[in-house]
């Protein structure tokens, strides 16, 4: 299997030297810093998680998109972004509250390395929302975390209204996606990472018309969508 697995991983590379279009959007290339530790970072998945990945056909090759989360663990991030750069050779921009991001010097590390922008818990959410806007009609591909936090008990919590306001004042694409074994590898208060085994699997693109003035009960149905989505993925997953 350890043989099997490493074989795919150099024909993926093998695929990014002799194939230069095949990744339309490509950020990373072979020959940056980022493309092997991306790499690196890949093969302790698959060693030590035994990470599953599925639909992963479905992250957008090239332009605008939301990759919209369950958060479980700080893993989450750092496995989205590895799996992501993996598939498709683009990066991904994730928010991440600025004390967590200067917690210490290998974390800030991690975060950087996955494109992590901090935002000030003081500033309101509109600050964090005209960033994602930004980055979105960039042609950027994002990544956010619904519920805002990570969860305290393992279980999904209630999404925050962010997600569906973006949704519907950007009109761009919104993938949903469930991971599930993270709580278990790293919940909050431990230390040390355990060999839990780690499934993702995203779901077809919800596609919402751009609204200027969309209301609360609009706003309110599009979250519940996209969180109900998040979460019968994540129940197909365990």
């Amino acid at each position: 299997m350890a043989l099997k697995q490493l074989s795919k991983f150099l024909r993926n590379i093998e695929t990014d030297i002799f194939k230069l279009n095949y990744y339309p959007s490509s950020d990373l290339k072979s020959y940056h810093l980022k493309y092997w530790l991306t790499f690196i970072v890949n093969l302790y998945l698959k060693f030590y998680h035994r990470v599953e990945v599925y639909n992963s056909n479905v992250i957008p090759k090239c332009g605008a998109g939301v990759i919209a989360s369950n958060h479980m663990s700080h893993l989450d991030g750092i496995i989205i972004n590895a799996i992501t750069a993996y598939h498709t050779r683009r990066k991904i921009n994730f928010l991440a509250a600025e004390d967590v991001y200067n917690k210490n010097f290998l974390f800030r590390f991690l975060c950087d390395l996955g494109n992590t922008i901090p935002v000030q818990r003081s500033t309101s959410d509109r600050v964090a929302l005209l960033k994602v806007i930004k980055l979105l009609k960039s042609d950027r591909l994002v990544g956010l975390f619904p519920e805002g936090q990570r969860s305290r008990d393992g279980r999904i919590a209630e999404a925050k209204m962010g997600v569906a306001i973006m949704a519907l004042k950007t009109g761009r694409p919104i993938i949903p996606l469930a991971i599930s074994g993270t709580f278990e590898a790293f919940p909050r208060k431990t230390k040390i990472i355990k060999p839990v085994k780690v499934k993702l699997k995203f779901g077809n693109p919800l596609k919402y018309k751009i609204e200027k003035k969309p209301s609360k009960e609009r706003i309110e149905d599009v979250k519940n969508e996209i969180m109900n989505e998040i979460k019968k993925l994540y129940d197909q997953i365990n």
